[in-house]
């Protein structure tokens, strides 16, 4: 399952790139992984593709407090985070 998601950042990209870099290996271990990211111009929003194995792992994901911190901690506004759509089709060029 793939979706696309948004969330409010305070601390800027590089930071929140950062964090995601620290909590890959756990989201991997999830079977969570995001295809593509980015940012507004202002580095205020990240958008990003997001494929879930499990769905049930995300909700495992949001609950674990090792990772939340981190996210905090790097200026993710959390409940800030919307699921925009569910990718049903998709083309990669």
């Amino acid at each position: 399952m793939k979706f696309l998601s948004t969330f409010k950042i305070t601390k800027g990209f590089d930071t929140w790139l950062k964090m995601y870099k620290e909590i890959e290996p756990d989201l991997n271990e999830l079977g969570i992984k995001i295809l593509w990211a980015g940012t507004n111009s202002d580095e205020t929003k990240v958008f990003d593709i997001t494929e879930v194995k499990d769905p049930s792992k995300f909700e495992v994901l949001v609950k674990r407090e090792d990772i939340t911190k981190k996210r905090a901690d790097a200026g993710v506004e959390l409940e800030s985070q919307e699921v925009i759509e569910t990718i049903t089709k998709e083309y990669w060029a």
